[in-house]
């Protein structure tokens, strides 16, 4: 059987995925990073884990407050609630393994944060302009910033995306960007 290859790419990160394996349990994906790409804010998640393998040249993380240049070979297991980013200060691409453990939505939202990106509906730093759009992709993400205590950033996300589903704004994004 015939399985179509979903790829995107983020011109803001710059970088591009591709779909390994997207199952219940499971989503992997390869990132194609390039020099002088990933991203810009610490972020964390709550229900997440995240492993980085990385497959060639090298990628420099920021967890917590500790900076690691992980090569070939190495991996690098992000558990929940622990602040970190990745980015590439090398001068070549970097090509790295993410495992996501019980992603629930992350395929989505990422489709639809990537998607965005190339609308041009995002800022710089890639988050989206329309404040449902972002309260729906980061509750779908898990994803939050340190920089806000987090039972802030819970109920107003939270409100948002339900808000954002009531006005039916959630199935038009994944109607657009979701494969």
């Amino acid at each position: 059987m015939y399985h179509k290859k979903i790829e995107f790419s983020n011109a803001i990160l710059k970088d591009r995925i591709q779909i390994i394996e997207d199952s219940e349990y499971k989503l992997t994906f390869r990132t194609y990073l390039e020099p002088d790409g990933g991203q810009h804010e610490l972020h964390y998640h709550t229900k997440l884990n995240e492993k980085f393998k990385i497959i060639q040249g090298e990628l420099n993380v920021m967890i917590d407050n500790e900076e690691k240049t992980l090569i070939v070979g190495d991996e690098q297991t992000i558990t929940n609630f622990t602040n970190h980013r990745f980015y590439n200060a090398s001068s070549k691409q970097v090509i790295f393994d993410v495992e996501v453990l019980n992603p629930k939505k992350m395929m989505n939202a990422l489709q639809i944060m990537y998607g965005l990106v190339e609308d041009g509906k995002t800022n710089a730093k890639g988050l989206p302009n329309n404040i449902f759009h972002t309260a729906i992709g980061l509750q779908m993400m898990d994803a939050f910033s340190p920089k806000i205590p987090y039972f802030i950033q819970k109920f107003g996300i939270s409100i948002l995306a339900i808000l954002g589903r009531i006005l039916g704004i959630e199935k038009k994004l994944i109607k657009k960007y979701c494969k």
